[in-house]
């Protein structure tokens, strides 16, 4: 899978992106999102993560989805 931007103009999709004659594409409207609010608190435990992944020290994907709150 590749992505590109592109816009609307004039009703056209337009885009500096080159594809095959042919290739299908399946467009995704890029919509505004809110902005994520972090507290001090959140920023230093991003921080402290970032720095323990850097150090060798992690966790597999499936232990951390069974550390995540299920629905």
């Amino acid at each position: 899978m590749r992505t590109a931007r592109a816009k609307v103009v004039k009703g056209k999709v337009v885009t500096r992106a080159k594809f095959p004659e042919g290739t299908k594409l399946l467009l995704v409207v890029d919509e505004p999102q809110p902005k994520v609010e972090l507290d001090d608190e959140d920023v230093a435990a991003i921080r402290r993560a970032r720095e323990s992944i850097r150090a060798g020290r992690k966790i597999s994907m499936d232990r951390l989805m069974k550390l995540l709150p299920q629905p």
